[in-house]
């Protein structure tokens, strides 16, 4: 999924301040019971006042089986990519409390041929990772199922903690292994990994700081603040913030990451504006950059661009930080297209679903919008699963830590040969291409 959400909206408008004009009167937050019939009623009614395509509204499938399909009955389609409902339980747990059930891996084919499916992330604190399971590991079989199998959504989901799995892997070496692993609960790491390397600008010595950075979340806000106060201290003058897998998360913190990096030459400016349908008018509001009264650590000041790796599945408030950047910094793309979502919304939640319906779009500090086909890379490298996150040798960290030194992008890939692997990133996991990555 591709999230940017708002959350607290109205303490936010309060806040930052909104439009002129009376406002519309509000859908009631809830149904009026949870039968399916009272369900549908407040979920048209919602859609027809906060739906950001609201006069493009399609009339809803009676006949549909279940709430989520009469849901996606009503989107703008095909524009409408991003909206989506899922159990509040596990956004809670995920958004808000930072943790979930399962394994902890995703796994995406290796080539355009699909002969090899291998693992492109662990969680740090997840039971496959204690378990001794890696990146770039080559799947070979998931409790007697096939890769294409696997790919294919043939997997049982596991929604419970205690449910055990066989994973018979390959590793880099040629090794072959079989690993046992319960799901549990476990902690989701935003931050997954950091570093800081010796390095060149030109002839001159400089020190680059990394941070693979999964998902915009609130809740780990001070350790973000806690990296870049160590960043800093030790010198840094390059940043490489790697956003491959950040599906996105909250405005807040993009915005609050954003100010970080660009220091106090944003302050007093506007990092995005959010601008919602014509019922809403009195809510678009300018998104301004944390200051120094109300930033959590003193800024990274002196930096004149930042590295950002990218891919399919980079989007949502991981854009919103690339555009909102931009006006003010230059801002250098490694990797592959990002997703594409100048959208976001602000999550309604009623009888246990929770719905992520578009409600505003985001455009910079200079009025720029409108990036539904994503942002091109300054230097097109694809993903290089045979390295970890954070390792200096790995692809697309190679090639920032080249253009540092020499400024510009190294020698690449033929066009056809990167595109033919940027297939594995599963852009839009899976939202706009046949299924070619799975999480678990």
């Amino acid at each position: 999924m591709k999230w940017l959400y708002l959350a607290g909206l109205c303490l936010l408008i309060q806040a930052c301040g909104g439009g002129g004009g009376e406002p519309a009167p509000e859908v009631p937050a809830q149904p009026a019971s949870c039968a399916v019939a009272d369900q549908r009623e407040n979920l048209r009614a919602f859609m027809g006042q906060q739906y950001y395509w609201h006069s493009q509204l399609s009339a809803p499938d009676d006949g549909a089986g279940n709430l989520d399909a009469y849901f996606q009955s009503m989107l703008y389609r095909p524009l409408d990519r991003y909206s989506f409902s899922q159990p509040t339980d596990t956004y809670n747990q995920v958004f808000t409390a930072g943790r979930r059930v399962g394994y902890g891996y995703s796994v995406v084919w290796a080539d355009s041929s699909h002969t090899a499916l291998r693992v492109r992330n662990v969680e740090p604190a997840s039971p496959v990772a204690r378990a001794g399971l890696r990146r770039g590991d080559t799947v070979l079989s998931i409790d007697g199922f096939s890769p294409e199998q696997v790919v294919a959504g043939q997997l049982p989901a596991v929604t419970t903690s205690g449910v055990e799995r066989t994973f018979v892997l390959r590793d880099a070496a040629g090794a072959q292994s079989e690993l046992k692993v319960r799901s549990e609960w476990f902690d989701l790491s935003p931050i997954a990994a950091t570093a800081t390397f010796e390095s060149t600008r030109g002839e001159v010595p400089v020190k680059v700081a990394y941070m693979a950075y999964q998902q915009f979340v609130g809740y780990n806000l001070w350790e973000l603040a806690l990296t870049f106060s160590r960043f800093a201290a030790s010198g840094v003058s390059e940043v490489i913030l790697d956003l491959r897998y950040n599906g996105g998360g909250s405005v807040a913190t993009s915005r609050d990451l954003a100010s970080m990096i660009s220091g106090s030459r944003t302050d007093g400016q506007i990092f995005t504006s959010l601008r919602y349908n014509a019922n809403l008018a009195e809510r678009n509001l300018d998104y301004p950059f944390s200051t120094a009264q109300t930033r959590f650590t003193p800024p990274m000041e002196g930096l004149s661009r930042v590295f950002v790796i990218t891919s399919g599945a980079t989007a949502s408030a991981s854009e919103l930080l690339i555009n909102g950047l931009r006006p003010f910094m230059q801002v250098v793309l490694i990797g592959e297209t990002t997703y594409g979502k100048p959208f976001g919304s602000g999550p309604r939640s009623a009888c246990g679903t929770t719905y992520s319906a578009v409600q505003f779009e985001t455009v910079n500090g200079a009025g720029v919008g409108g990036y539904t086909a994503g942002f091109e890379p300054d230097c097109l490298v694809p993903d290089d699963l045979d390295r970890q996150l954070g390792d200096p040798q790995e692809g697309r960290t190679r090639a920032a830590l080249e253009y540092i030194a020499n400024g510009r992008c190294s020698a690449q890939p033929p066009l056809s040969a990167a595109l033919a692997r940027s297939s594995t990133d599963g852009r839009a996991f899976g939202e706009t291409v046949p299924a070619l990555m799975f999480a678990d």
